[in-house]
């Protein structure tokens, strides 16, 4: 009884005693020095050389592997089939290059295997900060920080815009595709800038009329078909049917081309000096050919380089063609052009590795079988961005798989002109966004899974 009486006792009191609640505690505040590194990364190249920022992608993704290996997390399998392909195609180089002098070698090497290692960095940052509107704003901030950089010259002298566009360019440079990237950000999510971009619509309008006014400063023909490669995402030309959304257009645009040669003497100089001549010539800079003298090759060095280096390839063994001359190989151009800049000035080369065009690139090193990997990889991440790019445009996922398309083909064009994705910092942005897009689908399907 007396146990009994004691139990009943102390139920009393602790019925009678104050409840002690815990206070919740604060949410957990998400990282910031991923967005502050996505600003710095895209403004380093206006201030660093390229290899600077291979070093930082190279700690970004060491870091992001001893994540993986530390917490025994899956790698992304769309990551693993990128990595692969280009472990397969960097193996045809080395081997088909042993021979090649080792500056040159481990240059081409550099090229191959660098785009990877930035999308890597792109997908790093996400997975340390999930969050794809404030990753994509950190994108828009960098754009328009660049953008505000290259627009300096106009400040510091604005009497410069009565000048001829080649005059201009050479004074405030030809410009960085963040800028570009930063506007088509803005394009492709209009409307949704609050909402999906973390930005009040006032500031989204400052920022698209700066960045429209850089873009338009340095005159650049690539940046002005990256922007409308942007619009036709948008509105969904890389949807279903592309061979009609798509082709129609790129036909009226070749024969517009055409046709503005018949009017414009795009030899003449007056037509080299304005923006329009130069848009006029643009079909006659991409077309193979050798030239027929010193000035013509000057002119269409583009189509000068891309001949000579498709007689170098068809005069090659069937095993180079197939599988390439390996990193390091070099093309004769027939004549010593002045195209590296020393401390004396130009200096004449008559052997060049590396060339505006993509295509060439890996036509020359690793050969039609590289050629068609490279195409893969294209196609494959192509696919990825369509499969969520069919939705409504109120839907900001349907807007990210635009995006996403927008990347891929801006990467497919660019490698045909200037070197795409085998130019060290022109594609930098791009590249980023597309492994940063690959983190955020790869979370949307874990957050599915638990759901």
């Amino acid at each position: 009884m007396r146990s009994l009486s004691s139990g009943f006792t102390s139920w009393r009191l602790r019925r009678q005693a104050p409840v002690t609640r815990l206070a919740p505690l604060p949410p957990k505040r998400a990282p910031l020095w991923p967005a502050f590194s996505i600003v710095f990364l895209l403004c380093l190249p206006s201030i660093f050389p390229p290899i600077a920022l291979t070093v930082l992608n190279a700690m970004l993704v060491s870091l992001a592997a001893a994540v993986v290996l530390i917490t025994n997390r899956q790698v992304d399998r769309r990551l693993l089939v990128i990595i692969s392909i280009v472990c397969v195609v960097a193996v045809l180089g080395f081997v088909g290059g042993r021979d090649a002098p080792i500056y040159e070698y481990f240059k081409d090497a550099w090229y191959v295997a660098n785009p990877v290692l930035v999308m890597l960095a792109g997908y790093t940052l996400y997975a340390m900060k999930p969050d794809l509107g404030r990753g994509l704003r950190a994108f828009v901030i960098a754009g328009l920080i660049v953008a505000c950089w290259q627009l300096r010259g106009y400040f510091i002298d604005p009497t410069i815009i009565a000048l001829p566009a080649d005059t201009i360019r050479r004074i405030i440079g030809t410009g960085s595709y963040v800028p570009v990237l930063g506007l088509v950000i803005l394009i492709v999510f209009v409307g949704q800038w609050r909402s999906a971009l973390k930005l009040p619509g006032w500031l989204g309008g400052l920022f698209i009329v700066v960045m429209v006014t850089a873009v338009a400063g340095v005159f650049s023909r690539s940046a002005l078909v990256v922007v409308a490669i942007g619009v036709a995402a948008l509105i969904g030309c890389f949807g279903r049917c592309e061979w009609w959304r798509v082709g129609l257009p790129a036909v009226l645009l070749v024969l517009a081309g055409y046709v503005a040669q018949l009017y414009v003497d795009t030899e003449s100089d007056y037509a080299l000096k304005t923006y329009g001549g130069k848009l006029a010539r643009t079909l006659q800079e991409l077309t193979v050919g050798e030239g027929a003298g010193a000035r013509a090759i000057n002119l269409n060095f583009r189509a000068f380089e891309t001949g000579r280096a498709l007689d170098h390839y068809v005069d090659a063994p069937v095993a180079s063609m197939i599988f390439g001359q390996g990193f390091g190989a070099t093309v004769d151009l027939g004549i010593t052009m002045p195209l590296q800049i020393t401390d004396t000035g130009y200096r004449g080369v008559r052997h060049i590795g590396i060339f505006h065009n993509g295509y060439i690139f890996l036509l020359i090193k690793v050969g039609m079988l590289g050629l068609l990997l490279y195409g893969g990889v294209l196609a494959y991440l192509y696919a990825v961005g369509r499969r969520r790019a069919g939705g409504p445009l109120a839907d900001p996922e349907a807007r990210a798989g635009r995006l996403f398309q927008f990347a891929v083909v801006t990467l497919a064009a660019t490698t045909y002109f200037i070197a795409g994705v085998f130019n060290r910092t022109d594609m930098f942005p791009v590249l980023l966004l597309i492994g940063f897009m690959l983190a955020h689908w790869r979370q949307a399907a874990r957050d599915g899974a638990r759901g």
